[in-house]
């Protein structure tokens, strides 16, 4: 199926340590109306979007109402919090009550260094499934189009659920 994108639907990419980062406004309780840009690597294998304990802090995040879960992932069991965040900004058009995962920690280790860093926001598939998403690596662009018929994945979420972020 050919998909044509609008030249004015894409974000650009930003690539860090062989991962690629695209940067959206995020709203919260007294945000400007366009909202805190975040950056977000960008994870196709995220079933769930991601916000960081700090970030979470920094914006009141962590006093919204919550449902704790483990999850499983390749680096161990994460303690999360599943809550519903305010909004998020794409294309110009905001996205409510969207579900992301808050880690109880701070920090993770790398395997490697042992070096203490803090966790990323991750942007997964709950967002990408509101659009047919093209990755362009080569020009570092994400094009977007609107998914009138998304498929979502889960209104909740349950313990053990697989989850993936990179180590």
């Amino acid at each position: 199926m050919d998909v044509f994108f609008g030249n004015n639907d894409f974000y650009e990419l930003q690539r860090e340590n062989g991962l690629l980062y695209v940067s959206l406004q995020l709203l919260y309780h007294g945000s400007p109306k366009e909202g805190e840009k975040i950056r977000f690597v960008l994870d196709t294998g995220a079933f769930l979007t991601v916000i960081s304990r700090g970030t979470a802090i920094r914006y009141g995040f962590d006093k919204l109402p919550k449902e704790e879960t483990v999850l499983f992932s390749f680096g161990g069991v994460i303690k999360v919090d599943f809550v519903r965040l305010p909004g998020l900004i794409v294309l110009g058009k905001i996205i409510t009550d969207v579900p992301v995962l808050i880690p109880h920690t701070m920090y993770r280790e790398d395997t490697e260094t042992g070096e203490r860093k803090q966790m990323p926001e991750v942007l997964g598939l709950n967002i990408l499934e509101y659009y047919n998403y093209y990755i362009d690596t080569e020009n570092e662009l994400l094009y977007l189009k609107n998914n009138p018929n998304p498929k979502f994945y889960s209104k909740s979420l349950s313990s053990g659920q697989i989850f993936t972020l990179h180590a």
